[in-house]
């Protein structure tokens, strides 16, 4: 009996404990966008960790201008404290930078913050490689650093030549790499900050009047190209060599429902001017906000059952409600009425009164097909009163019921029986006596 009564409270305290489960992986399905003229793509939800899209995710491909948002992780990991340090730009870094600059020049002293908004901003290479000797005294300890820092995220198949992105034919990636290394650069603030300024104004120096640095990813600034702004756009990197293709990686963000995104097009064709790295990725972002969700799946306020109450002269029965709502990241078209379904389990069979409001009686987990989406606790909506009366009598029954009563009947019945058995004897004795 204790060890059934222990079992039963063991059982109580594990259904009590409300277990809520990460929304089901959506996949690919569900009217994908196609992805056009690319390698590869991916396309994920931070606040679920949801990846939603994954194509050819695996690819080896080079890595065009996404290189810097590494470049930009190492530096200001190795810098951020010291963002007015002045550097000053020497022949031997400038003639290691080619491609998009910002027209350093040799002698002009610029800041650690300059340089990363001139890199990050408008992924500028002669920023890039200041960086470099900036932080580690030359390009190869800090591009050193890039594939210690790559390894150690666990971007495997990655392997930097430089911190510009410009084309060396070992200069590797996947876009699965590139997802892993831009959501750690998302954790960044300063990076992120950066990253989302469509135009940065940098201050006059010994060597340059003030210059406009505008953003070179299309999503984020009007200026190299009108056709591509995304409103929702926050920032990240885009570009492109001949050999690579054209690539973007960038986070948009819906507030008004709390939705964040990540969408990744690597390898890319430019066809008659429309460029496919910007076309896909927001192909796959407006996807995202219009497919996806936050649906409630179960209302706090919803009727689950009755369960019987005793020792109660008022009220028989109370209903069980969740003790709250759970909502989960869904496609948008699901159903609640057909989709969702509900499997719950009561405590006990019954309640003894007093009864209160919001006490725990069971659990109720809700589920979409075979996957459980969340569970919580069932609570009673009302308090039920004891009746004294109804209470002492079901005591006495108890009483009556226990083993200690029965035992304590069976014990005077078998005292009765030898107390008469033994008189019987005892009487027995006597008239024979006398009859001598």
């Amino acid at each position: 009996m204790a060890a059934a009564l222990l079992a039963l409270v063991q059982l109580a305290v594990w259904l009590t404990t409300a277990v809520t489960a990460a929304a089901p992986s959506s996949g690919t399905s569900g009217g994908a966008p196609s992805m056009d003229h690319c390698v590869g793509a991916y396309l994920y939800n931070f606040e679920n960790d949801e990846v939603l899209l994954a194509e050819g995710i695996d690819e080896r491909i080079f890595p065009t201008s996404t290189v810097k948002i590494m470049t930009g992780i190492v530096a200001i990991e190795a810098l951020e404290d010291n963002l007015q340090k002045e550097i000053v730009i020497t022949e031997e870094m400038l003639s290691k930078s080619g491609g998009n600059n910002i027209s350093l020049k040799s002698g002009e002293v610029v800041t650690v913050e300059q340089l990363l908004h001139g890199m990050l901003v408008n992924s500028a290479n002669d920023a890039a490689i200041a960086l470099a000797y900036a932080a580690y005294g030359s390009v190869e300890a800090f591009v050193e650093k890039m594939n210690e820092k790559a390894t150690r995220l666990g971007a495997y198949s990655t392997y930097y030549a430089n911190p510009t992105g410009m084309h060396n034919d070992a200069m590797v990636t996947t876009v699965s790499d590139t997802a892993i290394i831009a959501k750690y650069a998302y954790t960044l603030p300063l990076f992120m900050e950066i990253v989302s300024t469509p135009k940065y104004v940098m201050e006059a120096t010994n060597e340059s009047d003030y210059r406009n640095i505008y953003n070179r990813n299309c999503l984020i600034s009007k200026y190299y190209n009108v056709n591509y702004y995304y409103s929702r756009a926050i920032g990240m990197n885009a570009g492109s060599t001949t050999q690579g293709g054209y690539a973007i990686c960038a986070v948009a963000e819906e507030p008004a429902t709390g939705l964040t995104y990540l969408a990744i097009v690597m390898g890319a064709e430019s066809i008659d001017g429309s460029l496919y790295n910007y076309i896909n990725a927001i192909k796959l972002f407006e996807w995202a906000f219009t497919s996806f969700s936050y649906v409630e799946v179960l209302r706090a306020d919803k009727i689950v059952c009755e369960l019987p109450v005793q020792l109660s002269s008022t009220l028989d029965y109370v209903t069980l409600v969740p003790e709250n709502a759970i909502t989960v990241y869904l496609p948008s078209e699901t159903v609640v009425e057909t989709d969702i379904r509900y499997s719950y389990n009561t405590f006990t069979d019954a309640l003894d009164a007093p009864v209160e409001t919001g006490q725990e009686a069971g659990t109720i987990t809700v589920l979409m097909g075979d996957r459980i989406l969340g569970s919580c606790a069932l609570v009673t909506t009302s308090s039920v009163a004891r009746s004294e009366f109804l209470y002492f009598l079901a005591r006495v029954r108890s009483f009556t019921e226990g083993r200690f009563f029965k035992a304590f009947v069976i014990s005077a019945i078998v005292l009765t029986i030898a107390y008469v058995l033994i008189n019987a004897h005892l009487r027995e004795r006597r008239l024979r006596k006398r009859r001598r």
